[in-house]
């Protein structure tokens, strides 16, 4: 499992983009020397022409080796821990294949409530952030110590006819914490993902940082999550979650770019 983050956040690095130099060709003057045409045709004519690259088999093989090897971990099949969180907290989940961003809604009283999250904090998580650092080296010698990463997850609460309340929390070794609780006078703003509507929340008084309120303030928020399921239980799902469906979609890579190098 330690190997996976490793691997993801390695993954992560490399796909930045580089800095490439542009080459401009000089303009071809109606009186240059016929010569340097007959450079230009030459250098056209040392290109090869292939019906398929040198190394396309090779690379297809590997990458066929890499699917077997990552279908053979547990996690590519759904974990039991999924069906038993939805069951027993009332949520459903809707994760769509090739989309990195996965919604938790259920209902609560005259409430709709969304748990939206990302699998982008896994590879945006260095290896020594996994553990806190007095267990790291006793996760050195144990592969079966158990990983943690904080996951950040946006929590709105919306009641039609009285705006949403967006709340943002981090979940991390079984705690949710919470950043910032910002209002919606107007629902659609909270739930929206348009540029527009984010250009126009930037826009937006976003309420004190949490951790200036009073104290006794923010235990009744804290609370209010809670009671609406954002608690201990969805604070241990959402890592887990994470794990599972960054090693689904990258098996879903490795089959993507078998079958365009192949084809």
């Amino acid at each position: 499992m330690a190997s996976q983050l490793f691997r993801s956040s390695i993954r992560a690095i490399a796909a930045k983009p580089t800095l490439l130099r542009s080459f401009v060709a000089p303009t071809v003057n109606a009186r240059m020397p016929t010569i340097a045409f007959n450079a230009t045709r030459s250098f056209s004519a040392a290109i090869p022409r292939m019906a398929n690259g040198a190394v396309d088999a090779d690379l297809a093989h590997k990458l066929e080796e890499e699917i077997k090897y990552e279908k053979s971990d547990e996690n590519v099949n759904q974990p039991e821990f999924i069906k038993e969180f939805l069951e027993a907290n009332s949520f459903q989940i809707d994760d769509k294949p090739g989309v990195d961003e996965v919604t938790l809604t259920r209902t609560f009283g005259n409430e709709k409530i969304r748990v939206l999250f990302s699998i982008s904090d896994i590879n945006n998580t260095t290896p020594d952030e996994f553990l806190p650092e007095d267990d790291m080296a006793v996760a050195e010698d144990d592969e079966e110590e158990a990983i943690s990463f904080p996951v950040r997850a946006s929590v709105t609460i919306e009641k039609d006819g009285h705006g949403a309340v967006t709340i943002d929390t981090i979940a991390q070794e079984g705690q949710i914490s919470v950043e910032s609780v910002m209002y919606y006078k107007d629902s659609k703003m909270a739930n929206e993902q348009s540029a527009e509507a984010d250009w126009q929340r930037r826009g937006l008084y976003i309420g004190p940082q949490f951790a200036e309120l009073d104290e006794g303030l923010q235990n009744q928020f804290e609370r209010y999550l809670e009671e609406r399921g954002v608690n201990a239980a969805l604070a241990n799902f959402l890592p887990g979650y994470v794990e599972y469906k960054e090693q689904k979609e990258y098996v879903q890579w490795l089959q993507n770019m078998k079958n365009f190098v192949s084809a």
